[in-house]
């Protein structure tokens, strides 16, 4: 089964000690209540399991797992965020209703099966990433220790 992921880069500025960073993003993880969170060297790990007591509303709920690879010398973070569930179980719900709708005599929902996977697929990945940045941007102006402007320069 191929391995789906998402991968972008955040820049920081100079306020900001990358050698302490990836610490500071572990404990940002940490809060966010993610399962596992690993630190090696300048890359942070995590994974968080399908069934924990948390809100939808947590940044981590769309993703399976992730990394966060402090890039001291170009002043980046290099994220890499698993999706393989999002799009697992947003394919087998659709399937289910898909199947139902077979049975029946009407045909005509079928049509709307591929909107309700955008819907569902895309819609939560493109708001979970944009939060998925904003926590990491959250995490980095905390780290930030005389801040002058915005932690998170455009990428």
């Amino acid at each position: 089964m191929p391995s789906l992921t998402r991968t972008g880069t955040l820049s920081f500025d100079g306020e900001i000690d990358s050698t302490t960073l990836p610490t500071h993003l572990a404990d940002a993880l940490w809060k966010a209540e993610a399962s596992t969170v690993k630190t090696q060297n300048n890359c942070v790990t995590f994974t968080r399991r399908v069934f924990r007591f948390v809100s939808n509303w947590n940044v981590l709920v769309p993703f399976e797992s992730g990394s966060l690879t402090v890039d001291a010398e170009a002043r980046q973070i290099r994220y890499c965020l698993s999706i393989r569930q999002l799009v697992l179980f947003g394919t087998a719900l659709v399937a289910v209703i898909s199947a139902f709708l077979l049975l029946s005599p009407v045909w005509q929902p079928l049509l709307f099966m591929p909107v309700m996977w955008l819907w569902l697929v895309g819609a939560n990945l493109a708001i979970g990433i944009y939060r998925f940045e904003r926590f990491v941007c959250r995490a980095l102006a905390s780290a930030v220790i005389s801040r002058k402007g915005s932690a998170c320069g455009d990428s």
